[in-house]
């Protein structure tokens, strides 16, 4: 997520040239999220996405797979992307755009 954040705030900040023309930024971000996803997904299933992770825990408790099983862990998969997210910006933010 840290690095998703970073390539999303590098190319959306107004003191980026490139900005200006903005047609070649969504098939940027697009192609960030898909390498990502294929060099992550056989660790982690690329969980970027907290609903991502949640919401499959949520349906195997409910399928009987019990709470213990079910919500073992989930407080990584929440947390880490929100925490990579502000990491991925604040770096985006002092490397290529301090002042």
């Amino acid at each position: 997520t840290a690095v998703l954040s970073f390539v999303i705030f590098s190319l959306t900040n107004e003191k980026n040239d490139t900005a200006k023309n903005s047609v070649f930024i969504p098939p940027i971000i697009g192609g960030t999220v898909g390498a990502l996803i294929c060099v992550l997904a056989p660790l982690t299933q690329a969980g970027f996405n907290p609903a991502r992770d949640f919401g499959p825990r949520i349906v195997a408790a409910m399928a009987g797979w019990g709470n213990k099983i079910a919500y073992q862990g989930w407080w990584v998969y929440v947390t880490g992307p929100i925490i990579g997210a502000i990491i991925g910006a604040y770096m985006a933010e002092k490397m290529l755009y301090s002042d």
